[in-house]
């Protein structure tokens, strides 16, 4: 069990993620596949990625222990499609090395771990193609049931937090975290203090977590925790608003209509990625569906996410129906 001593000041620099950390999500998926873990919520989410393994793939599970997990931050940040095609990873960073050294410390390194030790490029180059696979059938098609599942999770610890105190928010957050007031309590299966030292405590919920984990840099302390039970299932498919609605609003704000519908939450940037526009001109855009009622913006700390109103849903929906006529 991991225990953060909690000051007054330390309260007051807790902070809630709003969006997810998709390369710890990727990790976190392939430890569940890596460790075996059974999870009924991940159930569909296996099947989908069954369904589409490479057997090279598995090449992957070196970099796992039940108590060491690769880093894949920053590398599944973006969608593939605006991603280069492998993601380049760096053998002399310090996040690789630390991790190769751990597994050594953990247990005998297999031939790959091995060459990833010594800073063969080949063998990165290995890597990133092995992550670039992975990440196209166990994160992309996810992207967006992650990030309504994460931003679900933050706004409703948020709420918390701001009606009944921060201390409320601890007591409640999770099963897997205990609060007594002075001390947070991990249920982890390592067993030491972790001071805070004034950094600040950011809680990441995810979607893809089975358990309780905590990332200490030299600017934060981030507690990531299984965000929800829903199961997980693909994103729907994308479609694209009628010609008749889009004589309406105008194509591209009726492409922005369609895209806040399908995936509720959705921010200004990532919104702006759909589209192809400029986060101005997407924030232009949102603004007029907003105007109109048809979504609603609610802002999280520093960031702004979109929602669908009914009368946009209802709207996107008859333009749907109209197609059949």
């Amino acid at each position: 069990m991991i225990r953060i001593l909690l000051g007054t000041d330390d309260l007051e620099r807790v902070q809630i993620a709003d969006s997810p950390d998709f390369g710890y999500e990727l990790a976190l998926g392939g430890a569940v596949l890596a460790n075996r873990t059974r999870a009924s919520h991940l159930s569909q989410w296996r099947r989908e990625v069954a369904r589409n393994w490479n057997p090279s793939y598995s090449r992957l599970f070196d970099l796992y222990t039940p108590a060491h997990l690769p880093t894949f931050s920053g590398l599944a940040a973006r969608p593939a499609q605006a991603a280069p095609a492998h993601p380049a990873i760096d053998p002399d960073s310090t996040g690789t090395a630390l991790h190769v050294r751990d597994l050594a410390r953990a247990r005998a390194l297999t031939p790959f771990t091995t060459a990833l030790a010594d800073g063969h490029p080949p063998a990165y180059r290995a890597l990133g193609q092995l992550i670039s696979g992975f990440q196209a059938i166990a994160l992309d098609p996810f992207r967006r049931r992650i990030t309504s599942v994460v931003h679900t999770a933050s706004a409703q610890a948020g709420t918390r937090a701001a009606t009944s105190g921060i201390d409320a928010m601890l007591r409640t957050l999770h099963p897997m975290l205990h609060w007594d007031g002075s001390v947070l309590a991990l249920n982890t299966i390592h067993d030491c203090h972790e001071p805070l030292e004034g950094r600040p405590l950011v809680l990441q919920p995810s979607a893809l977590a089975i358990g309780i984990s905590i990332n200490p840099a030299a600017d934060s302390v981030t507690i990531t925790y299984p965000a929800t039970n829903v199961v997980l299932a693909r994103d729907p498919a994308s479609r694209a608003p009628s010609l008749a609605l889009a004589a309406l609003l105008g194509s591209t704000r009726a492409a922005a209509l369609a895209a806040v519908v399908e995936a509720p939450a959705l921010t200004t940037g990532e919104l702006a990625a759909v589209l192809g526009l400029s986060a101005a001109a997407a924030s232009r855009q949102a603004t007029a569906l907003r105007e109109a009622g048809l979504i609603a913006t609610f802002r999280n700390t520093q960031t702004v996410h979109h929602h669908p109103t009914r009368l946009g849903m209802d709207l996107l929906s008859g333009s749907d129906d109209a197609r059949d006529w």
